[in-house]
């Protein structure tokens, strides 16, 4: 199987979107068991106006999930896994989330918000948040690599 660059990058755009939307979904039907405002925390990293913040965290999320894609399937082709992708992105999933989960632990250091006590600390793996958002994040990131291992192998 030969590594298809542009199926890594819909796959990813795809997975993330989906992630995104249920995300929010989560969020508009518990807001207290499930308070992660993605988009919104990583855009106030850059500006403190809610739309501009909400754009900025539009584009850091899905570009982080694209990359997060392309090194999903850039590991198919190095292992050389070429079926069963689907299975494989559920490994590759839980991997995601424990990278993804680790960096909630440093967002405390760098987001300004945190640091002026405005915004809450996720801390790592989401310790901070209420368990019900803990759960939601590793599945949220088992979606995207089950997305990405069946869209990648979709595709091709």
């Amino acid at each position: 199987m030969d590594y298809n660059v542009g199926a890594a990058i819909i796959a990813g755009l795809v997975a993330t979107g989906v992630m995104t939307a249920m995300m929010y979904m989560g969020l508009a039907m518990m807001p207290k068991q499930m308070p992660m405002n993605i988009l919104y925390m990583m855009g106030t990293m850059m500006s403190r106006s809610s739309g501009p913040a909400y754009m900025m965290g539009f584009m850091m999320h899905f570009g982080v999930g694209t990359v997060f894609a392309i090194i999903h399937t850039g590991l198919y082709q190095a292992f050389g896994l070429d079926s069963q992708l689907v299975l494989w992105g559920l490994l590759f999933g839980a991997a995601h989330w424990v990278v993804a989960s680790m960096g909630m632990g440093m967002m405390g250091s760098m987001h300004p918000l945190i640091r002026g006590g405005e915004m809450a600390a996720p801390g790592p793996f989401l310790k901070n948040f209420p368990m019900m958002s803990v759960g939601g994040f590793l599945m949220l990131h088992l979606v995207f690599g089950l997305i990405v291992g069946g869209l990648y192998e979709a595709i091709l």
